[in-house]
């Protein structure tokens, strides 16, 4: 018994780590979308044009293998954030959605998976 108890506790922490921290769930995209200063800022650090705050260079350090992944280590709550994001920016600001195609996918390698995950 103590056998299987000590197992699925392993195994929870296992899948526990699987994902990508969930303290950030809470960010606010909206915010960002609406201010074209803090947009440009978050944009410059991702693009490695600009100085990064905290926040944006975990992000940005995940970036790569969440896109290699199909974001499989994002909660939920990240999934949503990363498709709105996604959406608004291609849709309002293609010059920006194109740097960052440009520069984290130039490729194309990860474009039908990204379709993909942007379908509703």
């Amino acid at each position: 018994m103590k056998l299987v108890v000590a197992t699925l506790f392993l195994a929870v922490a296992v899948l526990a780590q699987e994902k990508y921290d969930a303290a950030d769930d809470d960010f606010n995209i909206s915010e960002v979308l609406d201010n074209e200063r803090l947009l440009n800022s978050y944009a410059k650090c991702l693009l490695n044009k600009g100085p990064c705050t905290p926040e944006v260079k975990k992000v940005k350090d995940k970036l790569p293998e969440a896109l290699a992944t199909r974001c499989a280590k994002c909660t939920d709550k990240q999934k949503q954030i990363g498709k709105q994001l996604a959406k608004e920016v291609k849709a309002k600001r293609p010059d920006l959605w194109n740097d960052l195609v440009a520069y984290y996918d130039p490729q194309g390698k990860y474009q039908e998976a990204f379709e993909d995950y942007l379908k509703p």
